[in-house]
């Protein structure tokens, strides 16, 4: 397992430490983590075949909530031009994309908006294809 990320990404994005993992084949999903080899997460952002843990303290800071996905997610998102980006809203579909990374990622790819089970199963389908995807998945409501 590799642990950093590189300074020009921290720099643009405003993203904390980060596992990066290669390699992901499936990722597991309960209420408050997501599972993948061996680790666990709270909330990711999976792109280019790596996983994000989420940064709350920003999210939470720039809203009031956790419950947003900005522009600097997206940007994220679109990394490795995957041939879609899956979201997950949480367990009760409570996430939301703001106006800016909705129209960012409309603009560029196809864009998959479902619970985070759902969007767990679509994400290990599309992994077993080996189909390019990137996505945010919410562990909670």
């Amino acid at each position: 397992m590799l642990w950093g990320i590189s300074n020009s990404w921290k720099e643009k994005s405003n993203f904390e430490l980060v596992c990066l993992k290669e390699k992901i084949e499936k990722f597991s999903l309960e209420w408050g983590k997501i599972s993948f080899d061996g680790s666990a997460l709270r909330d990711i952002i999976f792109a280019e075949g790596k996983v994000i843990e989420r940064n709350y303290d920003r999210i939470k800071e720039k809203y009031g909530t956790v419950h947003i996905v900005d522009a600097d997610e997206a940007k994220i998102l679109l990394k490795g031009n995957p041939s879609e980006v899956i979201i997950g809203t949480g367990f009760e579909g409570l996430l939301k994309l703001d106006s800016d990374a909705q129209s960012i990622l409309q603009q560029k790819t196809a864009m998959v908006v479902a619970t985070s089970p759902q969007a767990i199963d679509l994400l290990n389908q599309k992994l077993k294809q080996k189909i390019r995807v990137n996505a945010l998945i919410h562990t909670t409501c």
